[in-house]
């Protein structure tokens, strides 16, 4: 009798022990889907492909999190906070959103395989850019409007809108395994890649990455 209360209470104990080591590790899994990041305002989106600054216009490496592939993950930004400016300066600030510098309009061309992207009465917008482990490759996928609905269902390696958006789902690639976050920067934010350095500021972005 004593050894079958033993043999039982070591059964109970060794299930306890299971259930509670899968709870942990179903919330340590959930934890790893939320992220908070750190957007610098130098943060240069065409650097996803590449850390070379020399041939993708300058500024610094963008913020990035790692995470495991799905086939129906969804990007969902909680909130983005903070303020940018693409002048040393700092004269006119601008929310994730964007601003109206150099007259408001966003025509930044494609760099490294990694797509440009356009905007009618926004510059310095927060940008996000999705890849998996292989490197970017030119020409790279086709420019989006930041208004368009496919900044929703992005391609892998091409620069979509991320703005403000409290809320916004966006549709993860299967195959992604990283989402990089940055700005579309040029001179008059029109043309090639760069005039990165001279921005300041700083956005604080909190999201998560689950399946549906």
């Amino acid at each position: 009798m004593k050894i079958r209360s033993k043999f039982c209470f070591a059964v109970m104990l060794t299930t306890l022990m299971v259930v509670g080591g899968c709870l942990s590790n179903k919330k340590s899994m959930g934890d790893r889907q939320n992220f908070t990041v750190k957007v610098n305002a130098k943060s240069n989106i065409f650097r996803a492909g590449t850390v070379d600054a020399d041939t993708n216009g300058g500024g610094v490496a963008p913020a990035s999190v790692s995470f495991e592939p799905g086939a129906d993950l969804i990007l969902t930004i909680a909130n983005v906070d903070g303020r940018v400016s693409c002048c040393g300066g700092g004269e006119q600030f601008n929310d994730a959103d964007g601003g109206e510098f150099a007259g408001g309009v966003t025509d930044v061309e494609s760099l490294g395989g990694i797509s440009g992207i356009t905007h009618p009465d926004k510059t310095m917008f927060l940008v996000g850019v999705f890849t998996d482990n292989s490197a970017a490759r030119p020409p790279g996928p086709a420019r989006l409007r930041a208004k368009d609905p496919k900044n929703l269902t992005p391609e892998l390696f091409q620069s979509f809108f991320i703005g403000a958006s409290n809320g916004k789902q966006i549709k993860v690639p299967s195959n992604a395994t990283r989402l990089v976050l940055g700005f579309a920067d040029a001179y008059s934010f029109t043309g090639a890649p760069g005039s990165y350095d001279d921005n300041v500021g700083e956005l604080t972005a909190i999201f998560s990455i689950k399946p549906r």
